[in-house]
């Protein structure tokens, strides 16, 4: 006990010599620093994406899913066209073709959203209020693009359910007309 009480002791008195023989060395700089920034093009689209599958895809929800969410809907006004809302009665046509593209349509609002099956199907599989139709080849999908870009109402990204598309999940959630119960 007494060999490491005498340790100890020699260890402390070392870390007092090394304070004592530290030096502060202070430098005055006459110029200015110029601190360049940099700013990062944010790719809104791909932001966009990554977000849509953590919040909808990724089934375990954590204490960051308001935050996600919320950087969510940044990236989605951000890839938007200007002034679209949607509401619970309008229109929809889902376009279809040979491959997983797909185009779907707010007829009342004539924007579109360029989804593909497998994202229809997870979301709006059996939903009621909206029009499909085939083309029967692949390029009318790719056509029908084309004129809503030109347009400017082409959205290149999914809808996110209950904001950007308003349906019913099925013919059982379809609102009855004001007086009929």
């Amino acid at each position: 006990m007494d060999e490491i009480k005498e340790l100890w002791k020699e260890y402390k008195e070392g870390l007092d010599e090394e304070t004592d023989t530290i030096e502060i060395i202070e430098e005055v700089i006459s110029e200015p620093i110029e601190v360049a920034e940099e700013v990062a093009e944010v790719d809104h689209r791909k932001e966009f994406l990554r977000l849509f599958n953590e919040v909808f895809v990724i089934p375990e929800p954590n204490q960051d899913q308001k935050s996600l969410h919320r950087q969510l809907m940044i990236h989605a006004e951000k890839t938007m066209v200007p002034g679209y809302v949607c509401g619970p009665s309008d229109g929809w046509t889902l376009y279809l073709d040979q491959t997983s593209k797909a185009l779907l349509v707010n007829d009342t609002r004539r924007v579109a959203f360029a989804i593909t099956r497998p994202y229809f199907h997870k979301f709006y599989q059996g939903a009621a209020l909206i029009d499909e139709q085939i083309f029967d080849d692949s390029t009318g999908i790719e056509r029908m693009k084309k004129g809503f870009s030109r347009s400017g109402s082409l959205v290149s990204r999914y809808p996110i359910p209950n904001h950007d598309i308003k349906v019913p999940r099925s013919a059982l959630d379809i609102p009855l007309p004001s007086g009929v119960e």
